[in-house]
Formats: C-alpha cells, structure tokens, sequence
C-alpha cells in the first residue's frame, strides 16, 4: 500500500518546524491520514468509526516520520488498507492507551514533547499526563493541518471525481425541479445520483428553498416559481470531499438578482485570476475585497475560500472572520465562494473547487456560472 495523502519528508519538516517529537493521531480522520486504516464514517464497512467508543484505533508519528498503529485486534484487514508496519492490536480503550505509553517509551520519548489532538478523549490524554509527568504535552492541530494542507495527486484526483459527482448531483436536481417539488424528493434526487455515481455518501446536503432554512432541509418546503433555490453539495469519494453549489430558479428571474450573480462571478474570477503560489493569502483577501466594493454598490459581498480535503473545511484561508497569515503553496486544494444577501431569501452566491498549481489557480468545477432558469 502506498500512502494517500501522508508524506514523510513532509511530516518531518512539519514536526521540526513546531518542535514535536511524536505526534498522537486519535480522532477518526487523521488516523485515516497518517494510516490509511478505514476509520472514516464513509468506509465500506465503518465498524471502526462506531466502534470507537470501545476500540479506538491512533496513530503516532515520529519527529523522524517512522509510524505506529494501534487498532482493533479481531480487524484482520490491515495490510489491505495500511501501508503502516507497525501494527498493535487492542481489545479495550486501557489496552491502546497502554500499547501508546508503551511504543513512546520503547522510542526512548518518555521525556520529549508530545503533540496530541484537542479533540483527543479526556481519558486519553489523561492517562498519558499521568503516565509520562516530565513530558512537555502541546496542541498538535496546527501540526496535521499543515500536512494535510499540501495535497498529493492522488487526492487531487478524489477530490476532483467527488466535484465531478456534486455537480452531477446539482444538475440532476435541477432537471427535476418543477413548482411544487419538495425538498424532500429533491433530497432523495441528490442522494440517489451520488450513491449511483460510486460515491461512498455525502458530506453535506445543503438546500434552501426561496427563504427556507439552507441548513435544515428534508421538512416539506416546497418550490415556488420566482423563488431563488440554491443547491450546496458535497460528495465524498474515497474519503474525499467537494463543496460546489449554484442557483436555480422556475420561471422568471427576480429584479436584481441576476446583476448580483454577475458581480459575484466577477469577484470569485478574481480570486482565481490573482492567486498564484507565494502569494500571502491576507494580501489576496485584501485585494479581492476591495476588488468587490468596487462593484457592489449597496450591500456587501461575502468573500470566503477554504481548504477542503478529508473535510470539507479544513480550515478557512480566507474570510470575514479568518485570514490565514502564510503563503499560498502548490497542491493547495481549496473552494471559493461568494456570498450576498438577497431581499428575503437569504443568501445567494457562487460555489466552486480550485487547485493551485504552479503557474496559478486550477478550477476543478465544470458548471456554468450562472442562473439556472427552467
């Protein structure tokens, strides 16, 4: 097995540059990204995921880049997902945290600096307190986002056949939109075309329905012709996710809506246009949003771009309330959207999944940029 996403020249620059001398993988998804071991919900099979609980799979990672699993006993199939060698099986939440202490002192790091999730079990972390006392233990989220942030090909790939399948989704919705049509036909539309497709399921069915809860659909809403209904999708495709959504509308187009998507699209080519790899993304987020009060005249735009991988927001490169203060580098995989409120139905914008390569922004999205109308 050859890794997915994981890089070990990578991981032992990250692990230098924050001063760590093993790092503990205890959450699902990054045990997935250092072990390739199917702890994902989405697996075929995600007896590991709801088994958590009662036998948790981690991970540690050596400054060095060596590697160790942990994981339940009675899984005998390990070597088909996981290209770790180092493998110990346990039988109960004591026994893996007992096969952890014990692989950190056979590494001789009894005394090191220890990163571990925030989200790591208070039992676990716990234990590991009490069981190394002159251990310095620090945040290790910085240290897995900064990994995962670079993208190896293979992701890129399941990434862009997830977006591929988001649209495929969008635009089966769409054509079978009609006035009348409920949210939760169109929910089983969007699901259907993404379990048909191959997917292993979805990240997020976002839907609103003229001024409907985008966050909460599935209650009956019906369409309205005239209406503004958008169709926020993510597919995840061996483990990976999209984000892509568009806008639909039966029959006419509200006054102004159509100007408001045009400085939309505008803003997020833009984005594309300027973004290049050593570019500061706060220096990116200040132009974009000048380029954008530029345009829009009343109102305010929305200019968000985040990371998207194993998650779909990894974490945000760019909004109104974050703006990463680092370079943008090669493989980054993220989307850009553009938000505006619109009248009484909330917002409406413009949604799509960019690669940066070195010569610039790659779109991986393939939908028109526009209004759908029926």
């Amino acid at each position: 097995m050859e890794p997915i996403g994981f890089n070990k020249e990578r991981t032992r620059n990250v692990l230098e540059e924050h001063d760590i001398d093993v790092l503990i993988a205890s959450t699902p998804v990054n045990v997935f990204y250092l072990t390739g071991l199917p702890t994902l919900h989405v697996a075929p099979n995600p007896i590991l995921y709801v088994l958590y609980n009662q036998y948790p799979s981690l991970s540690l990672v050596r400054r060095d880049g060596e590697e160790s699993l942990i994981m339940w006993i009675t899984y005998r199939s390990v070597d088909k997902f996981s290209w770790v060698s180092d493998v110990h099986g346990i039988g109960s939440p004591k026994g893996a945290m007992v096969s952890v202490s014990d692989k950190i002192e056979e590494w001789g790091l009894s005394n090191s600096k220890i990163g571990y999730e925030s989200l790591m079990p208070s039992y676990q972390s716990e234990y590991l307190r009490n069981k190394f006392p002159n251990a310095t233990f620090v945040n290790g989220d910085q240290a897995f986002l900064d990994m995962r942030l670079i993208k190896s090909e293979e992701e890129v790939k399941r990434i862009k056949k997830s977006t591929q399948i988001s649209e495929k989704a969008i635009l089966n919705m769409i054509e079978a939109s009609y006035e009348g049509i409920t949210d939760v036909e169109l929910l089983q539309i969007a699901r259907k075309t993404i379990v048909d497709e191959g997917a292993e399921g979805w990240d997020h069915l976002t839907m609103n329905l003229g001024p409907s809860d985008p966050e909460a659909p599935g209650v009956g809403t019906t369409l309205k012709a005239g209406d503004l209904n958008r169709f926020d999708i993510g597919t995840i495709w061996n483990g990976y996710v999209s984000d892509v959504s568009r806008e639909l509308v039966i029959g006419r187009i509200p006054d102004g809506a159509e100007e408001i998507m045009n400085n939309l699209i505008k803003i997020q080519e833009f984005c594309e246009q300027n973004i290049y790899p050593g570019l500061n993304i706060k220096e990116l987020y200040s132009d974009a949003s000048k380029f954008s009060k530029s345009l829009i005249k009343r109102g305010r735009a929305f200019v968000t771009g985040h990371s998207i991988g194993l998650e779909c927001e990894e974490t945000h490169l760019f909004s109104p309330i974050k703006k990463l203060d680092r370079p943008f580098e090669e493989n980054m995989v993220f989307d850009i959207e553009i938000w505006q409120n619109f009248k009484n139905q909330g917002l409406m914008g413009i949604e799509d999944c960019y690669r940066i390569k070195s010569n610039g922004c790659e779109r991986l999205s393939s939908l028109d940029k526009k209004i759908y109308v029926k």
